[in-house]
């Protein structure tokens, strides 16, 4: 049952879009969910609200998810870390959907921050799961052997229903949502577009791909040996990707939370801003850059120092 949601009719795009049960979740060690939830704001309790025509926030504080609604059927935007399940369940519900209504549970990028709670959603809603064709091995693997991390972070597996490519859409009806890959961050990382509405305006919606490079070894990793290739080809397509409103896996990313409370004070355009995608892809080269160059530098160092 649904109460007070604005949704555009839908129809399902194909018949296997109907619910299948997944196995039971295989759960993650209490200790590799600590080191996942590293953060305190990535399990804090945020009141779900909506963003703009049929997409809501319903995540922690510190991480984005996002729920897409529909008459016939909603699509959530990535699982948090693996204890934000029943976070997210609860946000759900406070909007009057019952979790079976959930349909699709689309992933940005297979780290446990994002992909963590997956497999206990889709077991509970029956979702199907809709992940980047290149980072449906590591969801399966649950994070083990990531190509920058090794077994650090790791996750309940998950299985990926469908595995999507550069440009491939769902269609849903009116409603269309793209993957766009942007690979780096992961092998698979993905962008997703999609419009939501509000009477006949209609705005670009773009959750964009992480471009940060936490920790990773940019030269020399034999498990990823594209990855300097990877960024530079993920920064130059958001720069130029078309969005009204850009979201992220990370709030603060696109300073969400200060465009949120000024709309709360009453700018009603503040989470517009059509420059956003492209200024956030500009900053991530910069910064990519200056850690690239360092790293270079300092293998130099050390190569000079050998006696």
């Amino acid at each position: 049952m649904r109460t007070g949601l604005a949704a555009i009719l839908i129809t399902a795009l194909i018949a296997q879009s109907a619910h299948a049960k997944t196995p039971s979740v295989e759960k993650a060690s209490t200790a590799s969910e600590r080191s996942c939830a590293n953060d305190p704001s990535w399990t804090a309790a945020q009141t779900p609200f909506r963003i703009y025509g049929n997409t809501w926030f319903v995540g922690p504080r510190g991480l984005g998810v996002f729920l897409i609604t529909a008459p016939t059927g909603d699509v959530l935007i990535d699982g948090g870390v693996p204890q934000d399940a029943t976070l997210l369940e609860a946000n759900i519900r406070a909007l009057g959907i019952e979790l079976r209504d959930i349909r699709w549970i689309l992933n940005s990028h297979a780290h446990c921050d994002h992909a963590g709670g997956i497999a206990q959603l889709a077991h509970d809603t029956g979702a199907q799961v809709v992940a980047g064709a290149a980072d449906s091995a590591l969801l399966a693997r649950g994070g083990h052997d990531d190509p920058e991390y090794g077994d650090r972070f790791v996750f309940p597996p998950v299985h990926v229903t469908r595995k999507v490519t550069d440009g491939e859409r769902l269609h849903l009806g009116d409603l269309v949502l793209t993957a766009h890959a942007t690979p780096g961050h992961t092998k698979g990382n993905t962008t997703w577009t999609w419009t939501s509405c509000e009477g006949v305006r209609c705005l670009r919606m773009v959750d964009v791909g992480s471009l940060s490079a936490p920790d990773f070894t940019l030269i020399g990793n034999a498990k990823y040996p594209d990855a300097v290739k990877d960024f530079r080809a993920s920064f130059a397509m958001i720069a130029t990707l078309p969005c009204d409103i850009a979201l992220a896996p990370h709030p603060e990313m696109v300073d969400f939370w200060a465009r949120v409370a000024k709309r709360d004070q009453g700018d009603a355009n503040a989470l517009i801003d059509p420059t956003l995608c492209r200024t956030y892809a500009n900053d991530s080269r910069e910064n990519f850059e200056a850690q690239l160059a360092k790293e270079r530098a300092d293998a130099a160092s050390a190569k000079n120092a050998r006696p």
